[in-house]
Formats: C-alpha cells, structure tokens, sequence
C-alpha cells in the first residue's frame, strides 16, 4: 500500500492549506485538507475497473471559502440549524451567528467562522493509514459557551474510511458535529451527472418534521409507505430531500444505517454510525459557477449529503436527544463508509 502524501493545496489568511491522500485498494484513494478537515476528493473504481470520484470538491483551494456549500467538511460546533439563533443553557440565553440566508433567521452550521471553515492542525500516523486534526474554539466563539477542544480521525482500511469525532469541552455545551459529504456514484460515461437515478436505503421508520424554515417541529413523524419512506431500497428521482431520518435503534453486528445504490456504475456505498440520525439532503437547487472535481460543473441533484448526526435544533426541542456535552460527558461520533 502506498504511503500518506501530502503537498500545499494553496492559502488561507497567510497560512498553507495542505492536502494529504490516504490510500487503500482498489485504486481507493482519500484526499484531506486542513481547511475544515474537509475531503477532496474520494477516488475509487467503479464496477468496470474505471477510476472515477465518488465526492464533490474542488480541484483549486481558492474556490473553498468562495463557493463551497460545505463540500466535505467536518460542521461545528453544531450541524444543522438552530432556531432563530438562539438557545438557553442553565438559566442563561445564548445568541448566535445569523448565517441562514435561505431560511432567516437561523443559525446554520456553526456559523460564518464555524470549523468547517477554519485551518485545523493535524498529524499523520503512517503505521495505521491515518490522520488525525484538532482544533481548538474558545469561549465565545460564534455565540457558543465554554472552550472546545475537538478532533477527527480519518483511518482509511482497504476501501472503508473510518471516522472518529471527539470534543472535550470544560463546561457545558451544545455540540453535535457532523462529515458533510455530497457523494455521486456515477461513472464517467452515464450521459447526466447527478444522483436520481441512485437507489437509497435507510434504516429509518421515521423523519423530524420541519416547518417551512426547515426547523424541527418537535415532532417525529412516520413514514407509512409514503414518498419519504426509503425503509426499502427505492430510487431517488426528483425527489427533493433537506430532512434528518430517525434511525431505528441499533444492535450489534447489525447492517448499515443507509445504503447508496448506482446499478449504472454497479456502486454501492455502505455507511454505519452510533448517531441517531442521518440527516439526507440531496442539493436539488445547487449551481455551482465554477468547475468541480474532473471539471465538472455542479448543478441541482449532483450530489447527496448522508450526514450522521444527532438531531437538528435539538437545543431547543425537549423531546429530541440532548447535545450537550460537558467535562463528565465528553463528545463522541464514530461513523464507517465504504464505496465498493
């Protein structure tokens, strides 16, 4: 297997960007930069033995901070949207950054300055075929309390990429991070580039409920066999998807959370995490003005999010799972890919 790689990518406020490429079988090849611990690229072969890119990224840095939708980052402090930007913790209300342009006034991924758009430091562990990055958030940052210390581990193993996501924090706070992925099964010859005629699997009865501001209700609602039910293996079509699924509750050894299906390019992608959602969005207004990955120009349904995650909102909803994490109850996500 052939060593970690890594080169400058490019600059961001006078500091280098560096890629780093893990490598596995099959022609599997995983690139990071330490821009938002973000992936790249994630190259691999499809069923005829042709390397293609699984992932949307962008092959020059400087079109990151300018025109990336989190293409492969890691979110936080907080994935997802916050309500109106606010939320109170042990008697106290905390505001945050307004960053929801399409959905005000909502606070989304962690805001403008939030890690998925900030240098992490890293270090790389050639025994096992990974790299671990680190940042720090002090108290403060965005509108959040408390200071945060969190990592990710990305440990390529034959053609599954392992991910863990911690964060030791020293008072109480939300945090609820999150890979933000859009993959594309397509092979290089299938005539249009984007994901409807993938198939999706998830294991999930059912969704958060969303108002129009695609805040959570509070509610979970059941799928019953109706266009939002993917409890069986179905094509996606135009169908458009911005909504976190409920996971069914897990026992060992058991299969995937969701499972991603091109029969054109015979690709499967097979994903497992300990979170209890998965939030699925499938960019169908997306219009990229610059190139991608092979030069591809993106637009609507060239990509799906499948972001493990706990719910959205979930700081100001009762009934969801808590994310607030303290010195006693560290922050902890581990979440396994394969493209096969």
């Amino acid at each position: 297997m052939q060593k970690i790689v890594t080169r400058k990518f490019g600059s961001f406020k006078n500091k280098d960007v560096i890629i780093a490429t893990l490598f596995g079988d099959k022609n599997t090849s995983i690139s990071i930069i330490n821009w938002g611990a973000s992936i790249q690229n994630w190259i691999t072969n499809d069923g005829n033995n042709n390397p293609i890119s699984t992932v949307l990224g962008f092959e020059n840095f400087d079109y990151y901070p300018l025109y990336s939708p989190s293409f492969g980052s890691i979110i936080g402090r907080v994935i997802n949207r916050i309500s109106k930007g606010q939320f109170s913790l042990n008697g106290e209300v905390y505001k945050l950054d307004i960053n929801d342009e399409d959905n005000l006034p909502n606070h989304l991924h962690g805001g403008e300055t939030g890690f998925g758009k900030s240098l992490w430091d890293f270090e790389i562990n050639y025994n096992d075929n990974s790299i671990k990055y680190f940042i720090n958030s002090q108290d403060g940052h965005e509108g959040y309390p408390g200071n945060v210390e969190a990592t990710v581990n990305y440990r390529l193993e034959c053609r599954k990429l392992y991910i863990e996501i911690k964060a030791i924090v020293d008072r109480e706070t939300p945090i609820n991070m999150g890979q933000h992925n859009y993959f594309n099964l397509c092979s290089k010859n299938e005539k249009s580039y984007n994901i409807c005629n993938h198939f999706l699997y998830l294991d999930s009865s059912k969704f958060t409920e969303t108002d129009l501001n695609l805040i959570p209700t509070g509610e979970m609602v059941e799928v019953n066999s109706n266009k939002m039910d993917f409890s069986k293996s179905k094509e996606i079509g135009n169908l458009e998807l911005n909504d976190n699924y409920v996971l069914n509750s897990k026992v060992k050894n058991k299969g995937p959370s969701a499972i991603l299906f091109n029969p054109a390019s015979k690709l499967t992608l097979n994903l497992w995490t300990n979170q209890p959602g998965i939030q699925v969005f499938n960019a169908p207004k997306l219009d990229i003005k610059v190139p991608g990955l092979n030069k591809t120009i993106y637009k609507n349904f060239s990509g799906i999010c499948l972001e493990a995650q706990m719910f959205p909102d979930s700081v100001n909803q009762p009934k969801f799972p808590s994310i607030i994490s303290s010195p006693e109850n560290p922050y902890f996500q581990k979440t396994e890919i394969e493209i096969i």
